[in-house]
């Protein structure tokens, strides 16, 4: 038993782009009561997520955003930005933790 077990990692696929990645470094969004999009910081919330890479949401595409979300596309395009200017990470027990967000 020389060698350990790793553990398994999640992996999702970004609705923009079509990579699969893990779901640590995904931004996710799930469609709130009104039918409208909203951020899911922890990624814990009911229902069917939708996924976005981080370089996606950077440079997001108008026809990318118009093919994905349909007419949400600006709701998303103003999600995305929020997420980008400071999202705090789900710390250990799934409440975000305050100052991770940036990096260097």
């Amino acid at each position: 038993m020389a060698s350990a077990k790793s553990r398994h990692v999640p992996l999702r696929r970004c609705v923009l782009c079509r990579a699969s990645l893990p779901k640590a470094e995904l931004i996710r969004l799930v469609r709130g009561a009104d039918g409208g999009f909203e951020l899911d910081p922890a990624g814990r919330a009911g229902g069917r997520g939708t996924w976005v890479c981080r370089s996606c949401a950077e440079e997001p595409t108008e026809k990318r955003l118009r093919q994905a979300f349909r007419g949400q596309a600006e709701r998303v395009r103003e999600l995305l930005a929020h997420a980008r200017s400071g999202r705090p990470r789900a710390g250990a027990e799934g409440a975000p933790a305050e100052g991770i967000g940036t990096e260097a």
